[in-house]
Parts: C-alpha cells; sequence; structure tokens
C-alpha cells in the first residue's frame, strides 16, 4: 500500500498545487479588471490644438490671397478699351476695302471683255466691208487661208 499512499499523496500534492494556480490566476484576472488605465493626452490635446490654430492662420491666408487675386483680376485689363474698339474698327474698313476691291476688279473683267467683244464686233465689220468692196483680195484671202 506503500505505493497507493505515496501516488495518493503526489496527486493531492500535484491538485493543491494546481488550485493554488487557479487561485493566483483568478487574482491577476481581478487586478487586470479592476486596474483602470489612465492615458495623459495633454500633450496630444496641445499638439491638436497647434494644428487647429495652423490650419485656421493657412485657411485665411490662402482665403486672403484669393481674394487679392479675385480683386486684381477684376480691376485687370489685357487691353484699353479704345484698342480694342480701334482693333475692331480697322478690321472692318479692311474687310470692306478687301470687298470693294474685289468688286471692282470683276467689274474691270467685265468691261475688259465687253470692249473684246465690241472690238472683234468693229474688227469683223471692219474686214466685211473691206472684202465686199474688194472682192479679189477675199478670194486670195481663201487661198492663203486653205494653204495654212
Amino acid at each position: 500500500m506503500n505505493k497507493l499512499e505515496t501516488i495518493t499523496q503526489l496527486l493531492v500534492n500535484e491538485l493543491t498545487d494546481f488550485e493554488a494556480n487557479v487561485n493566483r490566476l483568478e487574482n491577476g484576472l481581478q487586478r487586470a479588471e479592476d486596474l483602470k488605465v489612465k492615458f495623459d493626452l495633454a500633450p496630444i490635446d496641445n499638439l491638436v490644438s497647434e494644428l487647429k490654430s495652423f490650419q485656421q492662420k493657412e485657411t485665411e491666408d490662402r482665403e486672403a490671397y484669393v481674394n487679392r487675386l479675385n480683386r486684381k483680376l477684376e480691376t485687370a485689363k489685357i487691353y484699353p478699351k479704345w484698342a480694342v474698339i480701334t482693333f475692331i474698327i480697322s478690321m472692318v474698313v479692311s474687310a470692306v476695302a478687301i470687298l470693294f476691291g474685289y468688286i471692282q476688279y470683276e467689274s474691270k473683267q467685265d468691261i475688259k471683255k465687253e470692249a473684246y467683244n465690241l472690238g472683234m464686233e468693229a474688227y469683223q465689220t471692219h474686214l466685211n466691208t473691206f472684202f465686199e468692196e474688194h472682192p479679189k483680195t477675199y478670194e486670195v484671202y481663201k487661198d492663203w487661208n486653205k494653204k495654212q
């Protein structure tokens, strides 16, 4: 029985140790649950407030810059009004002059055609009159024209 008592004694010791470990673990868990962790947020709050003030300053600077730029754009004129009006008038005058020149050129061409036609008619009339008055010359002309 000696062995049985030894084994029993060992089991009792192990169970006692196990129970003690479980109690220690429960105490540790209870202390962990009771422990409240406090964070010191003062440095972070300070940084956040600095960031907010910096952001506010940058926003104000940007808005001031945009307002200045808008005022400058409103008052800026690339070309003076008189220069624009003069340019437009010169373009209109140029277009009218080109149109007038084209019309004159076309009418001159028509006049030239009319003058040419009148000249040809006068030449034909003159030649016919000459050949009617000199029939022998007309015969010589016909022969000459056939040879050509």
